[in-house]
């Protein structure tokens, strides 16, 4: 089910945007645990991970609360919750609990230990309201941690007319919705900004010439052509073009992609 408020999103959601998803997740699992290995032991604490998706956080926290924790996804496209609690009950996870919620609004949870929020903010008109929201549903001492991408950096090698063009298309198209695709590097003014103490933040962008990280541009150019063609951004025909020539270009040994810089930052409600 959809609603109005999704309409700003510009990536298809449903079966296969978890299959982009989890493409995705494989990509950052390394630095995504990493990134969490930071936040204090959490066996039998409650996390919340707003914006789930899938659910590929959420299950990574779920290990991480162990049996005696909980673990609350939220959001706010209903085909992701129900994709979500399919695989939850797939893995024979039950620690985890999926919700519809508005993150921009009251959430159904307080007192939790960690929050995450991932490549969700980059979406929202008001990314203060999903922050403000996530300070509130933390313990005192509890810790936020975001990713959101900053489309600014993102590469190819040789250079490619399509990919250059497909990075400004999906730029436009998010601005075009309400949403910023340059919101990586603003995360830290944003925590502080929402009350956060102790913020700080690093970088990665995932980049090669194999495997997962090489997938993703294409998938992610599928998500969102849809959206071109609404938004009268482009044809039907220029779009059929760039397809072809991303995908002759990534089918190649010799090529490389760097996908967009990735800003990760954390902070702590006092």
């Amino acid at each position: 089910m959809r609603t109005e408020h999704l309409a700003s999103y510009v990536l298809r959601g449903g079966e296969e945007g978890r299959a982009r998803l989890a493409v995705l997740a494989r990509v950052l699992a390394e630095p995504t645990r990493l990134l969490l290995d930071g936040s204090e032991p959490l066996d039998g604490c409650t996390a919340i991970d707003a914006g789930c998706g899938g659910g590929d956080v959420t299950f990574d926290l779920a290990d991480r609360v162990g049996s005696a924790g909980r673990v609350v996804g939220l959001d706010l496209d209903e085909d992701n919750i129900l994709l979500a609690r399919t695989e939850a009950k797939r893995r024979g996870i039950q620690n985890v609990e999926f919700c519809r919620a508005n993150i921009t609004h009251h959430w159904p949870v307080r007192g939790v230990s960690l929050v995450t929020v991932r490549f969700v903010l980059t979406h929202l008109a008001n990314p203060a309201d999903a922050l403000e929201q996530a300070y509130e549903s933390l313990r005192p001492g509890g810790v936020v941690v975001v990713q959101d991408i900053d489309c600014d950096g993102e590469f190819c090698d040789p250079p490619l007319a399509a990919f250059r063009r497909k990075g400004e298309l999906f730029i436009e198209a998010v601005r075009r919705r309400g949403g910023d695709p340059l919101i990586g590097r603003k995360l830290v003014g944003l925590l502080e900004a929402a009350g956060f103490s102790d913020v700080d933040s690093s970088m990665v962008q995932p980049y090669g010439r194999s495997g997962d990280v090489k997938r993703v541009p294409l998938l992610t150019f599928t998500a969102f052509r849809e959206a071109l063609i609404q938004l009268g951004l482009t044809s039907v025909q220029e779009v059929g073009a760039i397809t072809a020539e991303l995908e002759a270009f990534l089918d190649r040994s010799d090529t490389t992609v760097g996908l967009p810089r990735i800003f990760q930052a954390w902070g702590r409600r006092q």
